[in-house]
């Protein structure tokens, strides 16, 4: 029997976890989870990058299969997919497209905006490169910054456009990875990670006023910046939660398994909150070892200062306005960690919030945590392809190169007036 149900999926391969949500776009053009899988990394991705495909195939089944039987077989049916990458060499630009007005009326038309949008994405990038995704940042009318340059008088527009692009090969490894699983009859879309998330976390006011999402990790810490609704910056740092164990492990010498659950669990914090001077362990011996919570503080705040100091002096170095009204959205495991608020509003002088899931529709529970907001953000921009580019629209169009561009423009519009037509 033909099934005319929209069945959309996103993949998070990370380097803690491998995450599959399932879901189905509903009347509104918004998803429903109506499936999810879970399963441990286990050592086959490293700092976003995939260290080994052979344990990587049956690690992404595991969560496949999961995702499948809590779906009741949907997956199957699955039409689009995006896979969230973040490794990969992933760097990002800035681009400046021009065109002149020439037209009759001497007004900016989608023709002139579109033709500066392409221009701004002609630039050398090595030939290992390629570009996953771009948007606007803003415009410029005669000299003059507009958010929106359309029915403008103009001679000449300037469209600022942000561009994310990484290594080809790499990935091509987690394009490889998606479709040796099975999803022959889908299309499978990359998206950069720190995008997805600000899809399914970050609101209108935060991207109009200016806000900075950082998305703290197991492998990597990413970031990307929106101000006046448009994205200034982004970026990856190969730095996350796993190396904090492994500084613990290193400066106690305790096992890094250890201190992985120590962080995972909310025990140091808690231990802080209770106002303990140690933490004990049994060691082999059967005796118990006492280490200062002192300690834990000092290794833990060396590690998350460095962290958001790095990203700040990337900010300044690009330019990015210092005045970000909204201040700071943190999300990932590591935004659970009781020091990473305090130490982000240490270093960036900005308020910040605890960014998660919160419009979430469907009969599965357990997203709405800071660790499944790339994902479901995945999910949103799923639904988003599909909607412009598949049964809605008479038909998939794959290869695009813009359409994640085109998604997050629209988006900011409120998904109003969209009539850009789509280049091959």
């Amino acid at each position: 029997m033909f099934n005319n149900r929209d069945i959309i999926s996103a993949i998070e391969i990370g380097s803690s976890k491998i995450c599959v949500l399932v879901g189905e776009i509903g009347d509104d053009g918004h998803p429903e989870i109506i499936g999810r899988g879970l399963a441990p990394s286990s050592g086959t991705v490293v700092k976003g990058e995939v260290y080994d495909m052979e344990k990587a195939l049956p690690a992404l089944a595991a969560a496949l299969d999961e995702a499948d039987n809590s779906s009741g077989g949907e997956l199957g049916n699955c039409r689009q997919v995006t896979v969230l990458v973040n490794g990969c060499g992933i760097d990002s630009q800035a681009g400046v497209g021009t065109v002149f007005v020439k037209n009759e009326q001497g007004i900016v038309t989608e023709e002139e905006r579109r033709e500066a949008n392409e221009n701004a994405r002609v630039f050398n990038l090595a030939a290992d490169r390629e570009i996953i995704s771009s948007s606007e940042s803003y415009w410029m009318i005669d000299g003059r910054r507009v958010r929106n340059p359309l029915r403008q008088n103009a001679g000449k527009l300037e469209a600022h456009v942000h561009v994310v692009h990484g290594v080809s090969s790499r990935i091509e490894n987690f394009r490889s990875l998606v479709r040796d699983s099975g999803f022959d009859n889908a299309s499978v879309e990359i998206v950069f990670s720190p995008i997805a998330a600000d899809m399914g976390i970050i609101s209108d006011a935060e991207r109009e006023n200016g806000v900075l999402l950082v998305d703290f990790g197991a492998g990597c810490t990413d970031y990307v910046v929106e101000f006046d609704n448009g994205i200034t910056a982004s970026g990856v740092l190969q730095v996350g939660v796993d190396h904090l164990a492994n500084d613990l492990a290193i400066g106690l010498d305790l096992h890094i398994d250890l201190c992985r659950r120590l962080i995972e669990s909310g025990a140091i914090g808690r231990a802080v909150a209770e106002h303990r001077d140690f933490l004990e362990f049994h060691n082999s011996t059967g005796g118990v070892r006492r280490v200062p919570l002192a300690s834990f503080e000092s290794i833990i705040d060396l590690r998350l200062r460095e962290i958001f100091e790095i990203i700040r002096a990337r900010l300044l170095a690009s330019g990015v306005p210092r005045c970000l009204g909204a201040g700071g959205v943190l999300t990932g495991g590591g935004a659970l960690f009781y020091r990473t608020p305090e130490m982000f509003r240490e270093v960036f002088e900005l308020s910040c919030r605890i960014g998660q899931p919160g419009d979430i529709g469907g009969a599965i529970t357990g997203i709405d945590t800071p660790r499944f907001s790339a994902v479901w953000g995945g999910l949103k921009v799923a639904a988003h392809y599909l909607g412009m580019y598949g049964s809605r629209r008479g038909g998939a169009l794959n290869g695009v190169v813009d359409k994640l561009n085109r998604l997050l423009d629209n988006s900011r519009r409120g998904f109003r007036n969209f009539r850009e037509s789509v280049k091959f």
